[in-house]
């Protein structure tokens, strides 16, 4: 039984720990998926204001995309670009003001869609998100996209203490993060990443690795449980087995010996027959 109480730790730490990373792992994916969604509705927009041919600095096309800002939220500027990246006009010039620099467009990264770059805009009191379309050959339309730490708070409440949730680009550079502490270090922390297929966007959890032994480890016991139930029947099957098989092997000697002594009886008398 000790051996199956054994196995059956064993064997419940590995489904726990299993469990565990698939749900870090789904959660990873959906940083991912978020930060996937904010990109394209970012590159929807510009595509609708190059459709309606605002992708220029005259005041009427100006005025129409300071409107379509201010229906979307999570977009903080739109501004048009040169095919190098330097800016030419933007929907709220006054937002230039906060950047601390602006990338060439040798720095911006490509996604799949070659039409298609990301980039961070370093700004005083947080990054944010430069999403880059080209329009043509003349120019580009960029969108400021505001990166929300509330965006990344989805750990379980028992997780979020002991967590990092990070989005950073596929170059390393970090455009934003969540975590209760801000600037604590983890302790022995373990990673959970994913990138995305078509952006160049990288989601990360840190978690401390001893917050997983008391955390989603429901099936512990009942696992445990089977095993000792299974490692019981098993030794009451072994301990009646050497019963049965003297009372079988008795069975057989009595039976070998009742067929045995008829045939011994005639044998004799024959025998005596003979003899007299």
């Amino acid at each position: 039984m000790l051996a199956f109480g054994l196995a059956g730790h064993f064997a419940a730490e590995a489904v726990i720990r299993h469990q565990q990373a698939h749900q870090l792992n789904e959660l990873t994916e959906v940083v991912l998926r978020r930060s996937e969604l904010a990109v394209d509705f970012a590159a929807g927009s510009l595509d609708e204001l190059a459709r309606r041919n605002f992708a220029s600095c005259e005041p009427a096309a100006l005025q129409a995309i300071r409107l379509h800002v201010y229906q979307r939220s999570a977009i903080k500027d739109v501004r048009l670009v040169k095919p190098d990246g330097s800016v030419i006009c933007s929907a709220y010039s006054e937002t230039l003001e906060f950047d601390k620099g602006w990338v060439d467009r040798r720095d911006m990264l490509p996604s799949r869609d070659k039409t298609l770059s990301l980039f961070r805009v370093e700004q005083f009191g947080g990054d944010a998100l430069g999403v880059l379309r080209d329009v043509d050959g003349s120019s580009a339309l960029v969108a400021i996209v505001g990166i929300n730490a509330s965006l990344f708070d989805i750990m379980p409440a028992e997780l979020r203490a002991h967590s990092q949730v990070i989005l950073a680009l596929s170059n390393g550079e970090k455009l934003g993060e969540f975590q209760t502490g801000a600037g604590k270090s983890l302790p022995a922390p373990i990673s959970f990443e994913r990138t995305s297929a078509r952006l160049p966007l990288h989601a990360t959890i840190q978690l401390e690795h001893a917050v997983l032994s008391s955390w989603n480890n429901e099936a512990y016991w009942p696992t445990l449980a089977v095993a000792l139930g299974l490692g019981a029947i098993f030794g009451i099957l072994l301990a009646r087995a050497p019963i049965r098989s003297r009372s079988t092997s008795s069975s057989w000697t009595r039976s070998r010996w009742t067929h045995r002594r008829p045939r011994s009886w005639k044998c004799w008398w024959r025998s005596r027959k003979t003899s007299i």
